[in-house]
Parts: C-alpha cells; structure tokens; sequence
C-alpha cells in the first residue's frame, strides 16, 4: 500500500491509499489498521481490504450478530448524516 492518509488509531493507524496490487494503475484503493508489532514498529503484516470487502464483512458482522448496539447506531450516523 502506498498510504495517502493516515489517522491514529489505538496503537497504531487506519491508513488509506493505493493498494499493493494496483500496479501503479492508481485505481485501486484499500484500508488497513497498521498495529505496532512487539518490537514497536508498524507491523508489515497488517493486512489490506479493498472497499468492497470492508463493507461485506461489516455486513456479515452484523449478520452474524458481532456488533454492539453501540456500533450499529454509529454506522446509522454516520451514514444519515
């Protein structure tokens, strides 16, 4: 991924931008949770999700019954607003 905006996030950053198998196309675009490994630094195994991908599993969370209330109603919001 070559990151094109990054925001802290607990330990560590969601980070966007062009994703590791867009071949310098710049039309593929992923997000990630880079988490510090044990040593403290960004670990290179976070993985990376196309867009398409986050929102089927957010979907299949909620199917399956894995997001709080709490969660729901923030993704109501966020999407209403």
């Amino acid at each position: 991924m070559i990151p094109t905006y990054k925001e802290s996030y607990r330990d560590g950053e969601i980070r966007i931008g062009w994703s590791s198998w867009d071949d310098n196309a710049l039309e593929s675009r992923s997000i990630k949770y880079a988490y510090k490994n044990a040593s403290g630094n960004i670990s290179r195994g976070c993985p990376e999700l196309p867009f398409d991908i986050l929102v089927d599993m957010i979907l299949v969370a909620k199917r399956q019954n894995e997001l709080s209330v709490e969660q729901i109603e923030e993704i109501r919001k966020a999407f209403l607003n």
